[in-house]
């Protein structure tokens, strides 16, 4: 009987990461257990939402404009997501995250409701015009991580027009590709006991993956430290956000910083692919899963998914390790935490001589951020 690759891949990496962790499951603190796999389940759906979306509609309406809206829908409901985790678990979360959503909430109240708010408007619309925030910083500083009014400019700069009109402008070139995600392109032992049935979606993953792994190695592990060390006046922006850090100010970004940070992987393995006479396209499934990636390890909750495979989101947490990098402002600085990996080191490390694992860096979260949660969970 033929047997779907991509199903098979993703049930072994399940049934590997239960025999991991079970005997850690069976005593672990029930809260903590609950916030977690609720996690999972909420970033599983929102990602088997997403792919369903495109297998059922973006294929067959695959047109930037189209994509932009795509886009700035995604730039919407990943922040919705994200206050819905504080909501339903701000009792175990950083208190100051959940602290600085609550502060958001009456900035906007009293933006939207009061005469001096509307003041403030007015006078923040007038920096505007003098073109603060766009090609020149705003005078206020640090001020302005707390501002519900640049909160919200930043996330319709990035978030509705900068990411949206980058990715529109690409799939009007033809960078990008959606054929459907359910198809079988490839068969393996055909008529075989063996025979193995490849859909086009696990090609997707492992473009993805391929993708961040070279993004992580040029631009965040060489770009990103030397933006930190020699050009951090076009990084200090999105460095605002700091302990409060969550996706929903996690568009505070300057163009140019966005796109080195964020647009550059997609573009790289284009020109490999080029390079070596393949089609110079990527599938905008894998680049979603990208931008995904990259947004998630913002958010707020520690359990929050970024690889959407059961052994690799409980191997790694790019969240712990992100949030980590936005509070102390050094290290940490790819998306990947591959120290996290049990047997792989960080120089980092108090002990250089450990063997890995996310445990240390959960008990420097718990530090800073003035939580409890379970080191090995």
């Amino acid at each position: 009987m033929a047997f779907r690759l991509d199903y098979a891949f993703w049930a072994a990496s399940l049934v590997t990461t239960v025999l991991m962790r079970i005997g850690i499951i069976a005593s672990s603190n029930r809260s903590y257990l609950v916030t977690k796999y609720s996690t999972w389940a909420i970033d599983y759906f929102y990602i088997g939402a997403t792919l369903y979306f495109l297998e059922q509609y973006l294929t067959y309406n695959f047109t930037p404009d189209v994509v932009y809206k795509h886009q700035v829908l995604n730039s919407a409901l990943v922040c919705v997501v994200d206050i819905l985790k504080a909501f339903l678990f701000s009792r175990l979360l950083p208190a100051t995250k959940v602290d600085h959503l609550k502060m958001l909430r009456r900035d906007l109240g009293s933006a939207l409701f009061t005469l001096a708010g509307w003041k403030e408007t007015f006078a923040f619309l007038g920096r505007l015009a003098r073109c603060e925030g766009i090609v020149s910083e705003f005078e206020e500083g640090m001020t302005i991580r707390k501002s519900v009014r640049h909160q919200i400019w930043y996330w319709l700069k990035i978030g509705v027009f900068a990411i949206p009109s980058v990715v529109a402008i690409q799939t009007q070139y033809g960078l990008f590709t959606c054929e459907p995600l359910n198809e079988i392109v490839t068969v393996v032992g055909e008529r075989e006991w063996y025979e193995c049935h490849v859909s086009r979606f696990f090609y997707v993953y492992m473009e993805f993956l391929v993708i961040m792994l070279v993004k992580d190695a040029v631009s965040m592990n060489i770009v990103h430290q030397l933006e930190h060390s020699v050009f951090y006046s076009h990084h200090k922006t999105h460095h605002l956000p700091m302990k409060e850090l969550s996706i929903v100010n996690a568009f505070y970004f300057d163009i140019l910083d966005m796109f080195l940070a964020d647009g550059i992987g997609p573009l790289l393995i284009i020109l490999i692919k080029g390079l070596f006479g393949a089609p110079m396209q990527v599938h905008y499934a894998a680049y979603m899963l990208c931008v995904l990636c990259d947004q998630t390890c913002h958010s707020l909750n520690p359990y929050t998914c970024s690889f959407w495979n059961p052994l690799l989101d409980d191997i790694m947490r790019p969240t712990v390790s992100h949030n980590l990098h936005h509070a102390l402002s050094k290290g940490h600085y790819t998306i990947w935490p591959i120290h996290h990996i049990y047997g792989v080191t960080s120089a980092s490390m108090a002990n250089p001589k450990r063997l890995g694992g996310f445990d240390e860096d959960m008990k420097e979260y718990n530090k800073i951020y003035g939580t409890s949660f379970p080191t090995n969970l």
